[in-house]
């Protein structure tokens, strides 16, 4: 993993940690330490690109679901041939719908479903994702 700091064993390591430090912890502002700073995240919904509109995007989710947590589980991932990996990492989202927003007013119901992540990283770096997500299953679990 060359570029990548030494607390990282391998990329699995790399994608769950972070993966705890910046969506768990909450820590919004590592973005800026483990994706590039003009990556592009795609989600069927369409393109954002940057750093500043993931935590955009991030905070308004957090006022519609504050306890959101999203739990890496399992994690797939090959050498790019140049120093850097693609990864495929499945993550188990639960959250209570307690604040209006992309899902309508506040219903109080809980959702778990899962979501996929697939990564490029190289140079310490994630450069490109696309997330895909059940939008659906949200929308079925908050009574849509």
């Amino acid at each position: 993993m060359r570029g990548f700091p030494n607390c990282f064993a391998d990329p699995p390591d790399y994608i769950l940690k972070i993966t705890e430090e910046i969506w768990e912890g909450r820590d919004l502002r590592s973005l800026d330490r483990y994706y590039a700073s003009d990556l592009p995240m795609r989600f069927a919904s369409g393109l954002v690109r940057g750093n500043k509109a993931v935590i955009g995007g991030t905070l308004a989710t957090l006022a519609e679901f504050p306890d959101r947590q999203l739990l890496g589980e399992d994690v797939i991932w090959s050498d790019d041939g140049e120093g850097g990996f693609l990864s495929s990492h499945r993550i188990l989202t639960t959250g209570t719908h307690l604040g209006h927003g992309a899902f309508g007013p506040t219903t109080g119901r809980r959702f778990e479903i899962r979501a996929i992540a697939d990564c490029a990283a190289r140079e310490g770096a994630i450069y490109d994702e696309w997330l895909v997500r059940d939008v659906s299953g949200i929308a079925r679990q908050l009574g849509w």
